[in-house]
């Protein structure tokens, strides 16, 4: 059985969120739709993955806005406040879609240097 989280932002707004444990490869894929992949620009990297989790993770809110499912650029609008918080409500799905390799993990035998993440 799948559950739902509300959560109350630093506005008084709240958003729903679809149980994490319910997505899918398809929602990965959404998800990942509008990242740039511009690894010079890790910030705004990070912005756009957020934006892609929100948009299959929220399934309703309180702002007088479209879901950003339907309206990805409602998420522009909203307070810097809850923004930081969504930030943070979003980082264990961002690793639950996409879990970091450990730096054991990645190091190279063959390579004369240690991996850069050590």
């Amino acid at each position: 059985m799948s559950t739902t989280e509300r959560h109350t932002l630093p506005s008084g707004a709240w958003v729903q969120f679809r149980d994490p444990m319910t997505l899918r490869r398809g929602d990965k894929k959404k998800a990942m739709a509008g990242v740039g992949g511009d690894v010079d620009k890790p910030l705004a990297m990070a912005y756009e993955m957020t934006d892609g989790i929100l948009q299959v993770l929220i399934i309703d809110w309180s702002y007088d806005l479209p879901l950003p499912s339907a309206s990805p650029e409602s998420l522009d609008l909203l307070p810097l406040a809850d923004d930081q918080k969504l930030m943070e409500l979003t980082e264990p799905v961002r690793k639950l879609l996409w879990p970091e390799e450990s730096a054991k993990d990645a190091k190279d035998e063959a390579s004369p240097t240690e991996p850069s993440a050590v």
